[in-house]
């Protein structure tokens, strides 16, 4: 999912078994603690008992992702809040994070014993432990939109349902997921010196930190559409602002990681496809509204605008399919999510009403031949979602534990 690793651990087997995972939110990979000799490098530091804490947690953070492939949100959660107190406390004594006293290791959940990171620094290892709580809010969003029951009919042609329950609680998490990633440029990236912000790896780079908390809103804001989609007090103003907002969001997003070095290759390469794939599908959807409010209008040209909005409505829904499909095979291999909810709604109205209408004023678009060379320009809106406020859980003393 994302750039997460697409594995999933069958208890009281030898191996893992590897499945296609599906994507409906971007999810990021874990990131697991590799055991460290604490007490050695923090001797004189904090008490015994701190440093024995420290090691436990890290300890069951990772034996309870091993164990559970990361889908014991809640408990992971816990662990790394308690952890983040702790280390907080240390950050606070220490007042340069320890620069050069400390190697604590993490590695990529399932990539064997391999050490990925290795942080000299207690401002990384806060980075990695809030982009982990940042993963899990994501990975949490991504299974709410994934019914458990939704191949229960063993058929696949059965109608996807998420609950509006399910689909605001994904909108909550999101918005948790972009504070996280928010909290993390703007509060750790700053206390971190050029050298060792240049080693990090490139879901942890800057403009991909920014990126991932820009297009968490924008997917945010492609649920809500879709709750209004199935709202009956919606108004299509309200669906056209809606997806102009998703628009703007995906449009900033994309800007972003293009500046970015890693861009071709890895997560970066991945996310990228991403955005462009939901940025389509998202200005599709913008033109369609815009083209229903458009023709409600009496004169010609508002006709006339309106069957331009379709046809490229109808245009750019082909393209998103093509960018869905190679955003797909972008290692890892992930997989779409059947069409369903608003999508699957659009995918349906778009082509319907581009050619209907098109057919009603084909004579309107024979008179004006150059209407159809330049795209009415979709309106502009303020955005609604914003990250949420994330701040640092009480800070645990570390001198008297």
């Amino acid at each position: 999912m994302g750039c997460a690793q697409s594995t999933i651990a069958v208890v009281g087997r030898k191996n893992k078994k590897r499945i296609i995972q599906e994507s409906v939110v971007f999810v990021l990979q874990f990131r697991v603690p590799v055991q460290s000799d604490l007490q050695r490098q923090l001797k004189g530091v904090s008490p015994k008992t701190t440093i024995n804490r420290l090691t436990c947690l890290r300890n069951q953070i990772e034996l309870v992702a091993e164990d559970t492939g990361g889908s014991a949100i809640s408990e992971l959660r816990t662990a790394l809040e308690e952890y983040l107190s702790l280390l907080s406390g240390l950050i606070k004594k220490s007042k340069d994070g320890m620069e050069g006293c400390v190697e604590l290791k993490w590695r990529t959940l399932g990539d064997g014993r391999r050490a990925e990171i290795c942080c000299t620094n207690l401002w990384m290892e806060m980075l990695i432990v809030i982009h982990m709580m940042a993963a899990l809010a994501l990975t949490e969003a991504n299974s709410l939109m994934i019914p458990k029951d939704c191949y229960a009919s063993g058929s696949g042609n059965g109608v996807r349902v998420v609950s509006t329950d399910c689909r605001r609680d994904a909108v909550d998490l999101l918005l948790k997921a972009s504070g996280y990633l928010e909290f993390c440029v703007r509060e750790i990236l700053t206390q971190l010196p050029h050298d060792i912000k240049s080693k990090l790896p490139d879901d942890m780079q800057e403009s991909v930190l920014q990126t991932l908390s820009i297009q968490a809103l924008g997917q945010g804001t492609e649920i809500q559409l879709g709750l209004a989609v199935d709202s009956q007090k919606a108004t299509l103003s309200v669906k056209r602002r809606i997806a102009c907002e998703q628009v703007i969001y995906f449009t900033q997003a994309y800007h972003c990681l293009s500046s970015c070095e890693a861009v071709s290759h890895g997560c970066a390469k991945k996310l990228l496809r991403f955005i462009y794939w939901k940025f389509l599908e998202a200005k599709a959807a913008a033109y369609y509204y815009h083209g229903l409010v458009t023709d409600k209008g009496s004169e010609p040209a508002c006709h006339l605008s309106a069957v331009c909005c379709f046809l490229a409505a109808a245009e750019i829904l082909g393209e998103s399919k093509k960018a869905c499909l190679s955003f797909c095979l972008a290692p890892p291999v992930t997989r779409a999510p059947p069409m369903w909810g608003v999508m699957k709604h659009l995918s349906q109205k778009i082509p319907e009403v581009a050619f209907r209408k098109s057919q009603t004023y084909g004579y309107l678009l024979e008179e004006e031949e150059k209407a159809m060379q330049c795209l009415p320009e979709l309106p502009d809106f303020q955005l609604s979602l914003r990250p949420d406020d994330f701040e640092l859980p009480e800070i645990e003393d570390v001198s008297s534990s």
